[in-house]
């Protein structure tokens, strides 16, 4: 080691952890929460590369959601029944925990209602007809009735859901990270992690290395840096929030195009994002950055599909990055004797990712 650790840094510092979590986003940190909170006695510590959490915990939309019918039916062409249920209930329950674990004033949920958007009757008539079947599930699942409905919003046809909120990710995690903190979980901020042996051994950035008898790799989109084989794919989103805009007409969250496409307010902003589905390879990436042909796209159905008024303004712009699946089920699962992966959040980080946390924490020892 080239840098010199002294023998007090060794014993303190540097002891060795029962265990270690890469990445400090909501699954990062509520495995460390619950694991700590089960085995009290032991040595956590969580590892983040940036000053803040990197990735997509504080950098999405804070739409607490379960899905639209345009979303469910679009699953439908690709994969089982069974499998898009599992996915919902899992949903639904994991927001129930988010708001129990954190609390609903803590991480500034708004129970404002969720709405499907579309552009036209013709798209509208493609999906409505599935309202009933998918109203049946959601009692079938949890035990809910009439969750959406069709409705008609500044002259477009959409399918309000009444199940779905928003919430404040930065408030969110804030408060998760303080819960943690609190319950002796070790968060060590600027700390880059190089590769994880085997054996449990962390090598860090700096030529620093530390020591588990645990690692869980919990950084999502950037996992396949540190474990190339498991199946993650970057995936990265483009977010812009407006100028204010008095009298500003939209209220509540909202998808559009099988939920690719989102917006919602922020008090009288708009905030919205998405469409990475119009040049999904140059977005299957784990940095940072702008498209312009998702920029314009978005920019133009603020300015013609919204009808916002001439003037307004971009406030302020930023990506994130998530991590999929080609299932879109989670990967939590233990590599060898030391190393164990929870990532692959698949867009849903908000609504499963404490879940999946919760989940991994049982596996680990």
């Amino acid at each position: 080691m080239d840098n010199e650790v002294s023998f007090w840094e060794q014993d303190s510092f540097l002891k060795p952890y029962d265990l270690i979590v890469v990445g400090a986003g909501i699954v990062g940190l509520s495995s460390a929460l619950f694991y700590k909170q089960s085995h009290p006695d032991t040595r956590v510590a969580v590892l983040e590369r940036g000053f803040l959490p990197q990735g997509a915990s504080t950098r999405n939309a804070g739409f607490a959601c379960v899905g639209s019918v345009g979303e469910h039916l679009a699953d439908m062409d690709k994969e089982s029944e069974a499998n898009i249920k599992k996915r919902i209930r899992r949903r639904y329950e994991g927001l129930k925990l988010l708001k129990s674990t954190l609390g609903e004033k803590e991480i500034g949920y708004e129970h404002c209602g969720g709405y499907e958007f579309f552009r036209s009757e013709e798209d509208f008539n493609n999906v409505a007809p599935h309202i009933d079947q998918f109203n049946r599930w959601m009692f079938e699942l949890v035990d809910e009735e009439e969750v959406y409905e069709a409705r008609k919003l500044q002259d477009y046809p959409v399918i309000y859901n009444r199940l779905e909120g928003a919430l404040h990710p930065g408030k969110m995690m804030q408060t998760l990270a303080q819960k943690a903190s609190r319950a002796g979980v070790e968060i060590k901020w600027n700390t880059t992690v190089d590769s994880i042996a085997k054996d449990g051994t962390v090598h860090l950035e700096g030529d620093y290395s530390c020591e588990a008898n645990q690692v869980l790799v919990a950084a999502n989109g950037f996992v396949p840096k540190l474990l190339p084989e498991i199946d993650i794919r970057p995936a990265r989103g483009l977010l812009f929030v407006t100028d204010n805009i008095p009298n500003l007409k939209w209220k509540g969250i909202f998808h559009h195009d099988r939920g690719y496409v989102y917006f919602r307010n922020i008090d009288d902003r708009l905030l919205i994002g998405g469409a990475r589905n119009l040049d999904k390879s140059a977005e299957q990436t784990d940095k940072f950055g702008e498209n312009t042909t998702i920029k314009n796209y978005l920019t133009n159905f603020a300015s013609n599909v919204l009808k916002l008024p001439d003037d307004w303004q971009i406030d302020r712009q930023w990506s994130g990055i998530m991590g999929f699946t080609s299932t879109k089920t989670p990967v939590i699962t233990q590599l060898d004797t030391h190393r164990f992966v929870a990532a692959g959040l698949s867009g849903m980080g908000i609504a499963i990712g404490m879940d999946v946390g919760r989940k991994a924490a049982g596996k680990l020892q």
